[in-house]
């Protein structure tokens, strides 16, 4: 028997552990995704502010941001996603940060008109001069070519399409650049929204007489939020009536090489500036990492916003479990007995222990346990056997760095997790004072610091207890790292 063969005797038809993203199940994510227990609290703050909602990885944060989307974008509302930051400098600027906001309502603004240009002649005459002005200041030539691309299969057969499309592969070859191509993209996009006038792209008197409007002490800065609020009033004046902005996935930003503290340098001017937080002229979302958040925390005014942290209890996590094997058995599983009748009740808690609140965790886990059942005996269900291997696998297998991660520029012989967590699993017990760590680890004079951090990384936690003479009692928050140390299971970063 092939493990395929394994897991189908289950009753399942396609295997439900093998991915661990929102993209990788895109097919089965209307069937699986199950609303967290603050769900109804974060759409309805959304009625009203911006919403910061942040979480560890694998807690389901893009799922959320997802269905958050769709549910927001009913309606008139304009819903715009955010999830690639490349043309966002790591450096950047508040007036960089406004222009990268104009740019990205801008392609939207043109995208939800592609279909119906002719509605931008309930716009006055002035309106739309400023909208011609967006259209070629802003729109970036990559957008160009997609909503032109669009504009092509509203208007032309797929034959004529492909027709054209052989032409220009061919003639590309010979000449242009990507100015000249812009600039085509450009010239196509004016002639479909006839109702915009022609807009100048030289030097011309449009941003002179509109600079003569505006006050003159205004940075640039102020400048790029004057246009940004002057472009959701415009396209507010439409048939949209809220503008949504989704932000998701700053911390995959490959720049950043996973460093968290690069990572809440940068979302900082996101999080904590008012200006776009606390405006009604449109609603932020922004998905952040729990890690690089507690970085900025004291910066962000989180008493004005909706404000959430996304976990999962233990009935949550059956019930996100049962949707899983009922979706991916096509409803033959609707019950945990089917797969863990060979295992007892303290085996099946581990399991829960174990993933520490977070469904992909949950899924590694019992992914391991399905191919250690199927090493031990593939002629029998999840057994007690099967779990606790795969605990202990998921322990020591386990990527710490994707939770704790260290400084990109980092010397080698610096301190990161594996080494604060061979400090940790010289204890006694998951519960200790700082002179019980430096008796039982050795840690001498830096003892303090080591605390200090592990409690930012969330590695430990002060437990608000207090031992005999009044030292502050600290405990390993990571139920990985505390059953390692309870059944002496070796810790070590992985070539």
């Amino acid at each position: 028997m092939n493990f395929e063969e394994y897991y189908k005797g289950f009753g399942f038809e396609k295997y439900p552990f093998g991915a661990f993203t929102t993209e990788a199940e895109s097919d089965v994510y209307a069937d699986i995704f199950l609303k967290p227990p603050n769900h109804s609290v974060i759409a309805e703050g959304l009625r009203n502010t911006s919403a910061i909602v942040i979480g560890e990885r694998g807690t389901g944060k893009t799922a959320l941001s997802l269905d958050l989307g769709a549910g927001l974008s009913t309606g008139n509302n304009l819903v715009l996603r955010i999830e690639e930051f490349s043309s966002l400098k790591t450096n950047y600027a508040t007036e960089d940060l406004y222009h990268f906001l104009i740019e990205r309502l801008t392609s939207a603004f043109f995208m939800h008109y592609a279909d119906h240009p002719n509605s931008l002649w309930k716009f006055s005459k002035e309106e739309r001069i400023d909208i011609s002005m967006y259209l070629h200041r802003y729109l970036g030539a990559t957008t160009k070519a997609m909503l032109r691309d669009k504009i092509s299969k509203i208007q032309n057969s797929a034959i004529k399409r492909g027709m054209i499309g052989f032409y220009n592969y061919t003639r590309v070859a010979l000449n242009y650049g990507l100015k000249a191509a812009s600039k085509f993209a450009s010239d196509a996009l004016t002639k479909h929204f006839s109702s915009l006038p022609e807009f100048d792209t030289g030097d011309t008197e449009y941003f002179r007489r509109i600079e003569t409007e505006i006050d003159d002490k205004f940075t640039l800065d102020q400048k790029q939020y004057f246009y940004l609020e002057k472009l959701c009033r415009l396209v507010k004046k439409g048939d949209i009536a809220k503008i949504y902005i989704i932000i998701d996935k700053i911390d995959e930003d490959s720049r950043f090489e996973n460093d968290a503290e690069n990572i809440a340098d940068y979302i900082k001017k996101f999080a904590s500036d008012n200006k776009i937080l606390t405006t009604d002229m449109f609603h932020i979302l922004l998905f952040m990492w729990s890690t690089p958040f507690n970085y900025i925390k004291e910066n962000v005014r989180t008493q004005k916003l909706s404000f959430q942290s996304l976990d999962w209890g233990r009935n949550e996590l059956e019930k996100v479990l049962l949707r899983r094997l009922s979706s991916y058995s096509n409803k033959l599983v609707t019950d945990n007995v089917q797969i863990f009748e060979g295992c007892s009740p303290q085996s099946f808690d581990l399991i829960f222990n174990m993933c520490n609140r977070n469904p992909r965790d949950l899924w590694h886990i019992l992914n391991k346990a399905f191919e250690e059942q199927y090493r031990i005996d593939h002629n029998k269900k999840i057994t007690d056997q099967a779990i606790a291997s795969a605990v202990k696998r998921f322990v020591t297998e386990f990527n710490y760095y994707e939770y704790y991660p260290k400084k990109s520029k980092a010397r080698a012989n610096s301190m990161d997790v594996y080494r604060y967590i061979k400090h940790l699993l010289k204890l006694d017990s998951h519960r200790f004072t700082k002179d019980k760590l430096n008796t039982m680890a050795g840690t001498g004079g830096s003892t303090n610091n080591y605390v200090i951090v592990m409690e930012n990384m969330g590695l430990i936690r002060n437990t608000g207890d207090k031992a005999q003479g009044g030292a502050v009692v600290y405990e390993i928050a990571d139920p990985k790292v505390r059953y390692a140390m309870e059944n002496g299971i070796p810790i070590d970063e992985k070539d």
